[in-house]
């Protein structure tokens, strides 16, 4: 991979080669919440389909940290659709503020958000079944398939290798049907919600950055939806902390002091939720948004639309956002933000869920 001089920021990961990876640029989204709106949808029953969307009530803000929900396994049906959440029009700040731990300049300037539009976002992020039904279907090879392969850690956790015999079938960890789909690059995610799309009538996509943003804080002025707790989040998110550390005790990157038991990719929904009812916004795996990548919040779209990039150019990086299993405490925030270009497998802490149009 190739990337472009000066976008390498300093500090690491726990896994210092996965975050040069990601290449964290940070594009912040959000502070502030200002209407909170949307309410946890309660699984369907079996017998109707599972992206099957509730109407909501708006939901006021009432606090800075909003009160977080229980984990609920998520119950989507490969096929159908992913269990959706509806989030109701709003506004936010977007962006961190100057004394926010872990920040990085390009989460400025701050600005104010209006997501304009009513949509549904994914409760959940896409697993490894719904991506298999997918495959299944249509025959589709990813990138990475077709292509040298997906970046994984090394054995000793210090280093990162891009490997043919590695993709979203085999990261080089175990995975289950439930859990996260990783090694897939920005135009597999696409193909997936397009094939999706066209299978159950319903408009599927990738969210905005913003939509991403404004969801991921669900009402919360903290860094995190939790609060700014960064040793606090092992019941909230899958990242870097002991149990990690203990798998890889050479590793010189940062670790939470809690332990959430797990070193990789976690079960989706295993964590609590947040005030909007959406699971694993934080950590567990990196996600892609529609983006293109800028540089500043400035070129962000106030309606909370996507960016996608100068007129008459083509978009050489599209935003990942929440970080990973293999990201540190202070990386792990609702303002962090990464790229990669779209037609790379990034790593095996990259995914993505979907979005609706309503």
């Amino acid at each position: 991979m190739e990337f472009a001089e000066g976008d390498l920021v300093t500090g690491c990961y726990p896994l210092c080669a996965v975050r040069i990876l990601i290449w964290i640029i940070s594009l912040a989204l959000g502070l502030g919440g200002v209407p909170a709106s949307a309410q946890e949808v309660s699984s369907p029953p079996p017998t109707q389909p599972a992206n099957q969307v509730r109407p909501q009530a708006i939901v006021k803000r009432v606090a800075t940290v909003p009160p977080t929900l229980p984990a609920v396994p998520c119950t989507n049906a490969p096929g159908l659709g992913p269990e959706m959440i509806v989030i109701e029009a709003g506004r936010f700040v977007m962006g961190s503020p100057s004394n926010e731990a872990g920040r990085l300049e390009q989460e400025g300037p701050q600005r104010e958000i209006v997501v304009v539009r009513p949509f549904a976002i994914a409760r959940c992020e896409t697993t490894v079944a719904e991506f298999r039904a997918f495959v299944v279907a249509t025959g589709y090879v990813t990138q990475a398939e077709a292509g040298d392969g997906c970046y994984v850690v090394s054995e000793a956790g210090t280093d990162i290798e891009q490997r043919k015999d590695r993709h979203w079938r085999d990261p080089g960890f175990p995975q289950t049907d439930a859990h996260p789909v990783v090694c897939v690059s920005w135009n597999d995610a696409v193909a997936y919600a397009e094939w999706l799309s066209r299978r159950t009538g319903q408009i599927y996509r990738l969210p905005t950055e913003a939509e991403w943003e404004y969801t991921a804080r669900a009402g919360s002025a903290a860094s995190r939806f939790w609060g700014d707790d960064l040793n606090a989040g092992c019941d909230f998110a899958n990242a870097a902390d002991q149990a990690l550390k203990r798998h890889y005790p050479t590793s010189k990157g940062s670790f939470a002091t809690c332990d959430d038991g797990t070193i990789y990719t976690a079960p989706v929904g295993r964590f609590k939720r947040n005030a909007f009812g959406l699971s694993d916004m934080l950590g567990n795996v990196w996600e892609w948004v529609r983006d293109c990548s800028a540089d500043t919040l400035e070129s962000v779209p106030a309606a909370g639309t996507a960016w996608e990039g100068p007129p008459g150019e083509n978009c050489a990086w599209r935003v990942v956002r929440g970080g990973g299993w293999g990201g540190g405490p202070e990386d792990v925030r609702s303002a962090i933000r990464g790229r990669s270009a779209p037609s790379v497998a990034t790593n095996s802490d990259l995914g993505f869920r979907l979005a609706r149009n309503l």
